[in-house]
């Protein structure tokens, strides 16, 4: 690879950093407020059988009719899809075909590192409800397989939360990346279980 071609390969942080900048400036109270909400709905979207047309969940990002964003220029809003687009193919790549690598918030308090997992969660139930997730006989391996996202991604999970010890809490958050990774093979059994094990996480 030439130098001029390095040169035009975004770091990820530089991705990261520039879909930020676009979802805080023009979203609203309905949109996909961060990266790490918007790797939580891709992924939700590579667990579908059916790949969505692009039209379709780039409008959901934003929220309603009303929510879609009016760009300053046409190069403003062909950077922002160019970036998204991005994103979502290293995101399919990583739940389809490699190691799966949620991209996490990290939060520092008095020096103390957290990871915080809600925000994903929460973009991850948006893509869920986007694709028709669990709209199947399947109850109640969707109900199991949905647990651990829905504690972290919904109000009524939440409060379940505030109820529960830190070990409950650790055991749930623990159990997330497996409970993902069962979605996403039931939908598509052709994937190797051994080649999609997470061990790692994205923290942004």
């Amino acid at each position: 690879m030439s130098e001029e071609e390095n040169d035009e390969i975004i770091s990820e942080e530089v991705l990261y950093e520039r879909i930020d900048h676009y979802l805080l400036t023009f979203g609203t109270d309905r949109s996909l407020m961060c990266v790490s909400e918007l790797d939580g709905f891709l992924t939700a979207l590579g667990c579908s059988i059916k790949e969505l047309e692009p039209d379709l969940w780039l409008n959901a990002i934003w929220g309603a009719d009303e929510d879609q964003p009016v760009w300053d220029s046409t190069e403003q809003e062909d950077e922002f899809l160019s970036l998204v687009l991005i994103m979502y193919m290293e995101t399919m790549n990583s739940l389809l075909f490699g190691d799966f690598y949620p991209v996490y918030l990290e939060q520092e308090v008095d020096g103390e590192y957290t990871i915080l997992v809600e925000e994903w969660c929460v973009g991850f139930i948006r893509g869920a409800k986007l694709i028709g997730m669990g709209d199947s006989d399947d109850r109640e391996f969707f109900d199991e397989a949905l647990g651990p996202v829905r504690l972290f991604g919904t109000e009524a999970g939440w409060q379940k939360l505030e109820m529960m010890t830190k070990e409950e809490v650790d055991f749930w958050r623990d159990n997330l990346e497996s409970s993902v990774l069962r979605l996403a093979q039931y939908y598509h059994p052709e994937m190797s279980s051994e080649n999609n094990e997470s061990d790692g996480r994205t923290l942004h």
